[in-house]
């Protein structure tokens, strides 16, 4: 028999991304962006009816004017993130959002995902150690499309860039986009691994019990305190929630 909990649990969460990609929608200057989320729009309506049809099939009522919070006790990490514009004169929200979300995953969680925190067996301790550079060259990535962003803007560079499409911008946009996808895939892939190990009683994650200790004066002390395993679990599940956001399709 299905849980009335689990089902609500599913459909607010499906509520959260539809209104995410609703901003996206009507924010966003990209046709091709507006045309696949439109149809990401339209397919998680359609999922969210259902889960609607399953509650009322089991008779639980789905009030709309309580918070996330206050029925479940449950609220997405994305959702506690402040989103600023990620350049003065930025006018793409999906990309405010973006690089608010990673700002806060490099001063978070990215530095926990080192050898001085999560202590793993040979065979592993090298795939952890690949996350930190991947993640730097994507940033890259990021300033390679503001400098092509900014080339095209400035009056300055007019005589030059009048034969410049603004297809050049929109390719570094999406290489971005399509380079973060599938590096917190991979991450995602990576530590289900771990937990799913740990919870077997594997040894792949040899300190799962130790407490993160972070620095005084560390500014961004999220996960102090947490133990190993439930810190990876939390970077687990910020890898689920964005990549869903980011709703990227498969290539």
């Amino acid at each position: 028999m299905e849980k009335k909990g689990d089902i609500r649990r599913e459909l607010e969460q499906k509520e959260r991304v539809q209104k995410q990609l609703e901003g996206v929608y009507k924010t966003s200057t990209s046709i091709t962006q507006k045309q696949r989320v439109y149809k990401d729009m339209q397919d998680l309506k359609k999922v969210i009816k259902k889960l609607q049809q399953r509650i009322e099939a089991i008779g639980e009522e789905k009030t709309d004017d309580e918070g996330v919070e206050s029925r479940t006790g449950v609220s997405s990490i994305l959702s506690k993130i402040t989103i600023s514009k990620y350049k003065k004169d930025s006018k793409d929200r999906e990309m405010d959002a973006v690089v608010s979300y990673m700002t806060f995953f490099e001063a978070n969680y990215l530095p926990i995902l080192s050898a001085h925190y999560i202590k793993l067996d040979y065979s592993h301790s090298g795939k952890r150690d690949t996350f930190y550079p991947k993640f730097m060259e994507i940033m890259h990535l990021l300033k390679q499309y503001d400098y092509e962003e900014e080339l095209q803007q400035k009056k300055e560079f007019e005589s030059s860039t009048i034969f410049r499409d603004k297809s050049v911008t929109q390719k570094g946009r999406q290489r971005y986009l399509f380079a973060l996808d599938s590096f917190f895939k991979d991450m995602r892939g990576f530590l289900k691994l771990i937990v799913a190990d740990s919870k077997a009683g594997g040894t792949i994650l040899m300190n799962p019990d130790d407490t993160i200790s972070l620095e005084e004066f560390e500014k961004n002390i999220k996960l102090n305190n947490y133990s190993v395993i439930k810190a990876l679990k939390e970077i687990y599940t910020f890898s689920e929630e964005f990549i869903k956001f980011l709703a990227m399709p498969e290539l």
